[in-house]
């Protein structure tokens, strides 16, 4: 849910991976009094974004990009969250940093993919990967 609605009590947030649903007020009690965090995505997410401070996603960006990309982002690949790896769009060997906007799940046999030097890709409008073969 975007922090607007968050911050209005519309919409409605997820409560774990099942599909089960609370309201915006329920979430800000639930954070409230149980001493949750929870994971705002669509803003500036400076705690989520790490830089060039540490290659490896951390355990809270894992998190976050299991709420925002549901699996692997590879096409046509239907692998739960659970079953996936993070990866740096950018490569951070060459400056990519670790934050949530260059980096997508994916299982990992794609992820073997992505860096396949046989394989190319593109990263579609809805946030997928689409793989090709070189020629």
């Amino acid at each position: 849910m975007s922090v607007e609605d968050l911050r209005k009590d519309l919409g409605t947030a997820s409560l774990g991976f099942d599909g089960d649903q609370i309201t915006a007020a329920e979430a800000r009690r639930l954070a409230c009094n149980a001493n949750l965090v929870p994971a705002v995505l669509g803003t500036n997410s400076e705690v989520l974004d790490l830089g060039r401070t540490a290659r490896l996603a951390h355990p809270i960006q894992h998190r976050a990009l299991r709420l925002r990309d549901q699996g692997c982002q590879a096409e046509d690949c239907d692998a739960p969250a659970a079953w996936t790896e993070a990866h740096h769009l950018k490569p951070w060997s060459e400056g990519g940093r670790t934050d949530l906007g260059n980096m997508v799940l994916l299982c990992p046999s794609d992820h073997r993919r992505i860096h396949d030097a046989g394989a190319e890709y593109e990263r579609l409008p809805d946030g997928q990967i689409r793989f090709t073969r070189r020629t």
